[in-house]
């Protein structure tokens, strides 16, 4: 299975499109994600050299964040290479990217029905650089192998509306 989406949403400030394709394995074991920014047209491409210009450092840093539900307990794995995922059924899911990003664990809130005050938890960051008029962060989230096939989160805390 395959999803395509975008928006123009830094366009007018950057010059950049943002483009995301998802595909999922035929399992359900395994999902590979793609986030593309680019400068389509001649114009895009000279507000991308302005906003450029008006950076501290080398390119325009862009974060994908990846916000967690507060029972999935994340820890960084393999040396920084990986977030390692545990949920609370046993299964364990492993998130990694290309080499040209940088993954951290960050704090987040995760806003629930039904309660007052946000829970507290955690959010999977991949942090970049713009430096072309195309920049691509290739990443994929895939149950561990160690993990049995069957398992599943079978029961859930919040009902259906």
């Amino acid at each position: 299975l395959r999803f395509q989406g975008g928006h123009d949403g830094w366009l007018r400030t950057h010059g950049l499109t943002h483009a995301r394709t998802l595909e999922l394995t035929n399992d359900g074991r395994g999902l590979a994600g793609e986030d593309m920014l680019f400068a389509v047209e001649e114009a895009d491409k000279v507000i991308f050299q302005k906003a450029l210009a008006r950076g501290v450092d080398a390119g325009l840093l862009f974060q994908i964040r990846f916000h967690l539900h507060p029972e999935v307990d994340a820890a960084i794995d393999m040396g920084g290479a990986a977030i390692s995922l545990a949920l609370r059924s046993g299964e364990i899911w492993v998130l990694r990217c290309e080499p040209n990003a940088e993954l951290s664990l960050e704090p987040s809130v995760y806003l629930e029905t039904g309660r007052l005050k946000p829970r507290a938890t955690k959010q999977v960051v991949l942090s970049a650089r713009a430096m072309e008029y195309a920049t691509r962060i290739r990443w994929s989230l895939a149950k561990a192998h160690d993990s049995a096939i069957a398992i599943r989160d079978v029961q859930r805390d919040e009902f259906e509306l």
